[in-house]
C-alpha cells in the first residue's frame, strides 16, 4: 500500500494543538479507551481480531470508543460521530491535515495510527503499509519506556526514533535536550509533528544510525532497533528486519553506542535475539564492543517460541489468507535452517567506565521491570564494585520484589526445609538458597551495615569476624550483581 502524505502536517498551528489536546483529553480518548478494545479477544493477531474489534465498539456509543475506531484499528466510522467525537471545527481539521479521510460513503478513515501513549498522543503509520513506514509506539515501547528514569538526565538520544516517541516522553517528563534520530526522512518529520502537537522542544534529525550526531554525547541514550529475522527474498523493510538471524543490525549498533556516552551516561536497548548456546548474547555483546570503555548487562527474559514468531510476523501484513501458509512456512524454514529453537526477550544495559563487568541475568519478563529497579541496580554494582571498606559501612535491604520462604513437603517440622528467594517483580530471579545463604542474608539484611552483618555471622559460625569478612563480602558482592541485595534508601 502507499503511504499517505504528511506534507498538510505542518499546517498544523499552536492554538489548532492546543485544541485538539483538550478536546482528545476531553473526551477520554487515552489508554483506557484502548485497552477496551484490547480486551477483545485478546491474544490474538490484530488480522484475526480486528473485525470483532470493529464490531463491539460502536456499540459503546462514546466518543472516545469512535476515536478508537478510527485511529487505533482502522475502521470506517460515520463521519457525524467524529465531529460529535471531535466537534465539527477539530473534524475539519483533521480532514485539512489529512489525518482523516472520507470514502465513497462519506464515512471517516484514517490512513494513520494516533496512539494514546504515557499522556500523549503519538501519530504514526499502520506497519502493514509500507518498507518507510514509521513506527509509532506499541508494546516493545511501553516496556523501553517503562525503563526511563522518572526524571530524566540533561540529554536523551532516541536512535531509530520513529514517530518520535521515546524522545518525547523524555522531553515531556522534563529532559531538555531530547533529540531523535531516523534514516527515514518520513519519520523524521513526522516525529516533529508529533513534538508541534504537544508543544515539546526536541529535535529530530535525519541520517544514518549516530551520523547526524557525530562529535556529540548523550547521559541516555534508548534504543528498540530493528531486530526481526528476515527470511531471504522478503522485502525490506526499515523499521523490522535486523539481520539474518534478526540481531545482527542491534549488535553492531551497540557496538558503536559506547562513543555517544558522556562518562556518566548509560545506554538501553530493547531487541529480540535468537538463543545461541555456543555464543551467549551478553558474550557477543562484549567481543563486538572489544575494549570499549562500557560495562554490559543483559537482562533476559523468555521470548516467542519460533511458531509464534513466525505466525506473528507472517501476520503482520495479512490482508487476505491467500499468502498465509506460503509465507508462514516460509519463516518458519528459515529460522529452522539457522536453527534457531528459541528467542530471548532482552534489555541491554552499557555503562562507563567500564572494565568491570560483563554479565547476563535472567529475570522474568521486562514488563516487570521498571527505571527504579534499573537505578537501584547500578546503586548496587558501583558498591559491588567499590573498595571493601565503602561495602562494609553499606546498609543493604532485600530488593523490592523478593518474598523468601521456607517449603517444606510436609507439615512435620522435622522435614529439613528448602528455603527459596521468590521473585514477584523487579530484576531479580528466583531461586534456591542454601541454609548458610540464608543464613548470611538474615545476617546482612536484619542488622545495620555489612560490617554488623558481618559481626553477627561470625558469632552465627563460633568464628571471629576476620575469619568470615572475606566470605560475606564475596557474597555480598555476588547477590548485588544477582539484584537480590539493593542498597537501603532513607
Amino acid at each position: 500500500m502507499t503511504l499517505p502524505p504528511i506534507d498538510r502536517l505542518a499546517l498544523l498551528t499552536p492554538d489548532q494543538a492546543d485544541a485538539l489536546r483538550a478536546r482528545l483529553t476531553a473526551v477520554g480518548y487515552d489508554a483506557d479507551a484502548i485497552a477496551r478494545g484490547e480486551s477483545i479477544a485478546p491474544g490474538l493477531f490484530d488480522a484475526l481480531r480486528l473485525p470483532l474489534v470493529h464490531d463491539a465498539l460502536p456499540l459503546d456509543d462514546a466518543p472516545a470508543s469512535d476515536l478508537a475506531l478510527l485511529f487505533a484499528y482502522s475502521a470506517a466510522v460515520p463521519f457525524a460521530r467524529v465531529e460529535r467525537a471531535l466537534t465539527p471545527a477539530l473534524a475539519a481539521l483533521a480532514l485539512d491535515l489529512g489525518l482523516v479521510v472520507r470514502d465513497a460513503r462519506g464515512d471517516a478513515r484514517s490512513p494513520f495510527l494516533f496512539m494514546p501513549f504515557m499522556g500523549l498522543w503519538i501519530l504514526s503509520d499502520p506497519l502493514s503499509q509500507d518498507g518507510d513506514a514509521v513506527m509509532g509506539p506499541g508494546p516493545t515501547t511501553d516496556e523501553i519506556a517503562r525503563l526511563l528514569p522518572r526524571t530524566p538526565p540533561p540529554s536523551v538520544l532516541d536512535v531509530g526514533c520513529g514517530a518520535g516517541t521515546l524522545a518525547l516522553v523524555a522531553a515531556d517528563r522534563g529532559c531538555p535536550g531530547a533529540v531523535g534520530i531516523d534514516i527515514n526522512p518520513r519519520a523524521v518529520e513526522m516525529a516533529r509533528f508529533n513534538a508541534r502537537l504537544h508543544g515539546l522542544s526536541a529535535e529530530f534529525l535525519a541520517g544514518d544510525l549516530f551520523a547526524p550526531v557525530a562529535g556529540r554525547r548523550f547521559d541516555l541514550v534508548v534504543s528498540q532497533p530493528p531486530f526481526v529475522a528476515r527470511p531471504p527474498a522478503i522485502g525490506e523493510a526499515v523499521f523490522l528486519y535486523g539481520g539474518e538471524y534478526g540481531d545482527e543490525f542491534a549488535v553492531s549498533m551497540i557496538a558503536q553506542t559506547p562513543p555517544m556516552l558522556t562518562p556518566s551516561g548509560r545506554a538501553l536497548i530493547l531487541l529480540d535475539a535468537p538463543v545461541r548456546p555456543e555464543a551467549a548474547l551478553h558474550l557477543r555483546l562484549r567481543a563486538a564492543l572489544g575494549d570499549a570503555p562500557v560495562d554490559v548487562a543483559v537482562f533476559a527474559a523468555p521470548g516467542m517460541s519460533p511458531d509464534h514468531m513466525s505466525v506473528g510476523y507472517s501476520a503482520r501484513s495479512l490482508a487476505s489468507l491467500e499468502s498465509y501458509p506460503a509465507d508462514v512456512r516460509r519463516y518458519r524454514r528459515h529460522l529452522r535452517a539457522l536453527g534457531v529453537a528459541e528467542f530471548s526477550h532482552a534489555v541491554v544495559l552499557l555503562l562507563p567506565p567500564g572494565g568491570r563487568f560483563t554479565i547476563s541475568l535472567n529475570v522474568r519478563s521486562i514488563r516487570a521491570i521498571d527505571g527504579d529497579d534499573l537505578a537501584r541496580w547500578c546503586d548496587a554494582i558501583d558498591l559491588a564494585s567499590g573498595s571493601d571498606a565503602a561495602l562494609l559501612d553499606a546498609t543493604l535491604r532485600p530488593a523490592p520484589g523478593l518474598v523468601f520462604v521456607e517449603e517444606r513437603a510436609t507439615p512435620d517440622r522435622s522435614v529439613v526445609p528448602t528455603w527459596r528467594a521468590r521473585s514477584e517483580r523487579g530484576i531479580a530471579a528466583s531461586r534456591e538458597l542454601s541454609e548458610a545463604s540464608w543464613a548470611l542474608l538474615e545476617a546482612i539484611t536484619a542488622v545495620g551495615t555489612v560490617g554488623d552483618g558481618v559481626a553477627a555471622y561470625a558469632e552465627m559460625c563460633g568464628a571471629t569476624a576476620a575469619d568470615v569478612r572475606g566470605q560475606v563480602l564475596a557474597f555480598v558482592r555476588e547477590h548485588l550483581a544477582k539484584a537480590t541485595l539493593v542498597v537501603a534508601r532513607e
